[in-house]
């Protein structure tokens, strides 16, 4: 529902909570003839007067909810813009001194831009992906490519491009799980990078498996702020971000609804443990497929 309709919908409703007060405080149920016909009256207005009392408590949630939704999108176009002209300014600028022969007479300087161009170009990549899959997830249109795979040798290869600077603990070298790669990929991805923004001091992020029954459990720990127990249930939603420290973290509210998302989509159990100050701790849940081979 439009914030117009809702409105109008609100005044409409306004308007009948307003006559069925006003029938009730003058007695009109009391110029019927007779007394059943009087307690009739009395019933349907009173019960008029309630139901509008609560559609007009609902109409109003409603709006509030869709301010704030739309304050939250607006808030998102203007990250997503500012944060994308960071790489756009970075191409130009080294598209533009490709152009110089000087540069183009340097092997090593034409390397240097062309590696800029590239790693630019897949931030935004990055980002317009992350979007597109959550609008996919949201619509079920989401494609997932499942395959068999060894969950310590998966998650080993994602932690090799962090050149040791995120913890291991993988103690489920016997198992494998069935995942889309990519998918499984980002949501990793997503999960560190989220570590490393929420802690600003000597971050120690760990990321560790290990088999419980038939399930796999994958976590990834910080030494960050943590989270606010009223925070916990609202950081999965789109665009959403702490407001405690949203204007101190760069971001756009949408990694943890994609890790959510994704979660859903393979029917894994997603779970936080944290407290302010003492860091947050986020845990997959899989089932286990049956020994790699």
């Amino acid at each position: 529902m439009t914030t117009s309709r809702i409105k109008w919908s609100f005044v409409l409703v306004g308007l009948v909570a307003l006559f069925s007060a006003i029938a009730l405080l003058i007695d009109i149920p009391s110029w019927a003839g007779g007394i059943n016909t009087q307690f009739f009256y009395s019933g349907a207005l009173a019960a008029s007067l309630l139901l509008s009392i609560v559609v007009m408590a609902v109409l109003g949630w409603r709006s509030v909810v869709s301010k704030d939704s739309s304050q939250s999108q607006m808030d998102f176009m203007y990250k997503m813009t500012h944060e994308l002209q960071t790489p756009v300014a970075s191409i130009t600028l080294a598209a533009d001194m490709l152009d110089k022969p000087s540069v183009a007479d340097s092997p090593e300087r034409w390397a240097k831009y062309v590696r800029i161009v590239k790693e630019e170009g897949n931030r935004m990549q990055w980002h317009i992906d992350n979007v597109l899959h959550i609008a996919k997830a949201e619509n079920r249109t989401l494609l997932l490519k499942p395959e068999k795979t060894s969950i310590d040798t998966l998650i080993s290869d994602l932690l090799s491009r962090y050149e040791g600077r995120i913890l291991a603990e993988l103690k489920a070298s016997g198992a494998s799980v069935t995942v889309d790669r990519q998918h499984f990929s980002n949501v990793i991805f997503n999960l560190i990078d989220n570590a490393l923004k929420y802690t600003p001091v000597n971050p120690q992020i760990r990321v560790s498996t290990r088999q419980v029954a038939d399930k796999v459990v994958v976590s990834v720990r910080d030494n960050g702020i943590g989270i606010p127990k009223h925070e916990q249930k609202k950081i999965f939603n789109n665009f959403y971000r702490v407001q405690e420290n949203s204007a101190n973290v760069k971001g756009f509210g949408l990694g943890l609804s994609y890790v959510q998302q994704i979660a859903h989509a393979h029917q894994w159990n997603l779970e936080l443990e944290s407290q302010e100050g003492e860091g947050s701790d986020f845990r997959i849940v899989l089932p286990v497929s049956s020994s790699a081979k």
